[in-house]
């Protein structure tokens, strides 16, 4: 069994435009005997939104609190706690919290490799 805890993980604060807070739950680089996907959570401020962004994995997200938009491809559609999305790979997707409250949403990253990025980020935040 893997348990890692939220408040001891991997974290990078985005601000700017795209302000939000990443955090790495789950990874190979921090957990060698997983190996198949890679997971974490996005906190958006209400008002905020992450960078439109593609990339080679494919990508579930999962809506634990607050209420937004997710675009994948060209589609847009309002999400609430308990919505749950996927974006295949190579498909433009981004997060909006338009709503009035903190935004948190579960990704997983099938296969894992670019939650490494927000990890070492982290680390550099926080030397």
């Amino acid at each position: 069994m893997i348990i890692n805890h939220e408040s001891t993980a991997p974290t990078i604060e985005v601000t700017g435009q795209f302000a939000r807070k990443l955090t790495v739950l789950l990874s190979p680089a921090l957990n060698p005997e997983l190996t198949s996907l890679a997971a974490g959570l996005s906190i958006l401020p209400p008002a905020s939104k992450s960078d439109g962004h593609l990339h080679s994995e494919g990508e579930m997200f999962y809506v634990v609190s607050g209420k937004g938009q997710i675009s994948v491809g060209d589609e847009q559609e309002d999400v609430l706690p308990g919505s749950a999305v996927w974006g295949p790979p190579h498909v433009y997707h981004q997060i909006i919290n338009n709503g009035k409250d903190t935004l948190r949403v579960l990704w997983v990253l099938c296969p894992p490799g670019r939650e490494v990025d927000i990890i070492k980020k982290s680390y550099e935040q926080n030397k």
